[in-house]
């Protein structure tokens, strides 16, 4: 993908962009995967609904993160939505990612017929089937098509994130 330096981009501009893109909202989720190689998540705020038909959504995931390599073509996931009274799921998975760390670890679990972990006081979670990946620069977009979902905690508000900066989370 050709993309801009950022590096090289005028400061004055960088400063103008990273304050525009900032300050777009977005919903804080936690995708979950489970596999032979065991269970992992992690916390993302560039999540979005894709298209109607079918149900799609779309993740954006930094190329470092671990999980990306579990999340392709075929895969299942779990996309949980988060309230703003998830502070205990929020902590476990805003946490820097090291060797064996169970970010599960103390959580209300949900035990969900061929779903990947969700947790029981969110607001919601969905069963994902991963469709495509795009290169998006220093990130990847994963298309995942909606395959099921549960509305677990309808009254619950859902939790945002704004960051002050579109060049850092």
């Amino acid at each position: 993908m050709a993309s801009t330096d950022v590096s090289a981009m005028d400061p004055a501009l960088k400063e103008r962009i990273g304050g525009a893109i900032g300050r777009m909202a977005s919903g804080v989720y936690i995708i979950t995967v489970e596999d032979e190689q065991g269970r992992e998540g992690m916390l993302a705020t560039w999540v979005t609904q894709a298209a109607f038909a079918p149900p799609s959504v779309t993740i954006s995931v930094n190329n470092a993160r671990p999980i990306l390599s579990r999340l392709k073509k075929g895969a299942k996931a779990s996309l949980n939505v988060l309230a703003k009274t998830n502070n205990d799921i929020f902590k476990n998975f805003v946490k820097p990612h090291t060797e064996g760390m169970d970010r599960f670890e103390g959580l209300d679990l949900v035990e969900n017929d061929g779903f990947p972990p969700s947790f029981a006081n969110c607001i919601s979670s969905m069963l994902l089937e991963i469709s495509n990946v795009v290169d998006a620069g220093d990130h990847q977009v994963v298309i995942a098509e909606v395959k099921d979902g549960k509305l677990l905690n309808k009254d619950l508000e859902p939790m945002t994130h704004f960051r002050n900066s579109g060049f850092q989370y």
